[in-house]
């Protein structure tokens, strides 16, 4: 194959950059010792595009090509590394650069049983496939030998100018994200889990804010107590917020304690919204670890209370989890499933991205099913309504350190969904709470308003949601 740029049209000036090179070449000829970027391919083909990447000098060069190329849009699969420090290689030398060079990035941690299966997964859904070439010269022929078994597409692989690499360490969102986001099933052994909780001699409470969840809450108490009476929690109560239906005579009949929070120090007054609740929550107890779990998810099951303990049981350093869910919700113009709610994903990530670049990582922000240490969580500010997960989650990571927190996936999650009207609401008042939170100067303003149109007419409607702090 020619040096030449007609074969990657959307290359320039490719001379004195890239050496060309087909499969069937003599590959004695690639470029050794220089700055020359060697590019061994069965040429453009128009399509989707994927790179296949490990980390280091070739996966570099990789993104390189690909950025000279013009792609603006790429995906790239890693499966992931044993060795620890190959992913910390991989999170410098591919993630971060890869974030810089082109407008959107896909990147897919994999953990399939090897390479090849990798490749044949996706095989199909690709045009043109990159990788990073081998250690020797010798093994470039036969891996391509090997993919192309599972690739009927576009093959390159890319070898790069042999020089050091001084490998920056310092991204601590991508680095975070791969040692603190665990899994319910790495800590589904009890009696493991039973041998750290005496270990560190901690008492645990498993606390269930409720209002009107008659359907849901007798699922919910019987699964907590199915893994209190395995040893991992200490006791289980309930915090009711003035339910009208059916939910305190079923959460009694289960022999729990349960309380109104209106009626709990009632000294201090009382205020509407779970943050109270889950404020008031703290004087009930003489527990060193609270975890709160929902009492309307439908499909409950114990995974959701030893998934949450599990990292604060195992990893002594970490006073707070956030639960995170695969939710079914599916949005009808791209048919995917959101990672988080839809006010997360329209307001909550958008904001750290811009305000908060330390709570990116966190797959659902706005999640309410959470552990913290007691001690931890009476040095913070609770507002009493809506808001009041994103702010114990910002001032966990401000007061304790990013690393002293972490994320749990506890499954899939079925509950009740808001209208497009209440979620409006409560990101008004999420939204006023991250304000404060950052001190930014919003003039005091916590009227909303919200203007409809129909018919030739409009109405006006105007709510007011003052912010309330409660302090311990």
């Amino acid at each position: 194959m020619t040096n030449e740029g007609r074969y990657w049209p959307n290359i320039e000036h490719v001379s004195d950059q890239f050496k060309f090179l087909s499969f069937t070449d003599d590959l004695d000829e690639l470029e050794i010792g220089c700055e020359m970027v060697n590019i061994i391919t069965d040429g453009w083909q128009e399509g989707p595009v994927a790179a296949v990447l490990r980390g280091g000098l070739n996966a570099q060069a990789v993104l390189d090509v690909l950025a000279k190329a013009k792609v603006k849009n790429l995906v790239i699969f890693h499966l992931e590394e044993k060795i620890p420090h190959l992913e910390d290689v991989f999170l410098s030398s591919v993630v971060a650069p890869a974030h810089e060079m082109f407008d959107s990035v896909t990147i897919n941690w994999r953990r399939d049983q090897s390479i090849w299966h990798l490749i044949k997964s996706i095989s199909s859904d690709y045009s043109m496939l990159f990788l990073g070439a081998p250690l020797s010269i010798s093994e470039i022929k036969p891996l391509y030998a090997k993919v192309k078994g599972a690739f009927a597409g576009s093959l390159t692989i890319v070898r790069g100018p042999l020089r050091d690499l001084e490998f920056d360490e310092s991204d601590e969102i991508y680095k975070w994200i791969r040692a603190r986001t665990f899994d319910a099933s790495d800590f589904s052994v009890s009696s493991v889990l039973r041998n750290y909780k005496k270990k560190q001699g901690v008492k645990i409470v498993a606390i269930l804010p409720s209002l009107n969840e008659e359907n849901t809450v007798g699922k919910v108490i019987k699964t907590a107590l199915d893994v209190k009476n395995v040893g991992l929690i200490d006791e289980v109560v309930l915090i009711d917020s003035g339910s009208t239906d059916n939910t305190v005579d079923i959460a009694r009949s289960y022999g729990i304690p349960v309380y109104q929070h209106a009626e709990i120090e009632a000294q201090l007054g009382t205020y509407h919204g779970k943050g109270e609740a889950m404020f008031k929550s703290a004087f009930v107890t003489d527990a060193d670890i609270l975890a709160w779990v929902d009492t309307d998810i439908e499909n409950i099951t114990p995974r959701f209370f030893y998934g949450l303990l599990g990292p604060l049981l195992a990893y002594p350093e970490i006073k707070f989890a956030k639960g995170y869910f695969s939710r079914p919700v599916r949005v009808e113009a791209s048919g995917i499933e959101l990672g988080g709610g839809r006010v997360t994903e329209i307001l909550a990530r958008p904001w750290f991205s811009t305000f908060m670049p330390q709570l990116s990582g966190y797959i659902q922000p706005l999640a309410g099913t959470v552990a913290i240490y007691k001690d931890a969580l009476l040095k913070m500010r609770i507002p009493a309504n809506y808001g009041v997960e994103v702010a114990m989650l910002a001032q966990a990571v401000e007061n304790l350190g990013l690393w002293s927190t972490c994320q749990v996936n506890l499954g899939e999650v079925i509950h009740k969904s808001k209208d497009v009207i209440g979620l409006s609401e409560m990101s008004f008042q999420i939204m006023q709470v991250l304000a404060e939170l950052l001190e930014v100067n919003n003039r005091g303003n916590n009227l909303f308003r919200r203007v409809i149109s129909a018919h030739g007419r409009f109405e006006m409607h105007a709510k007011r949601f003052p912010v309330t702090w409660r302090r311990y």
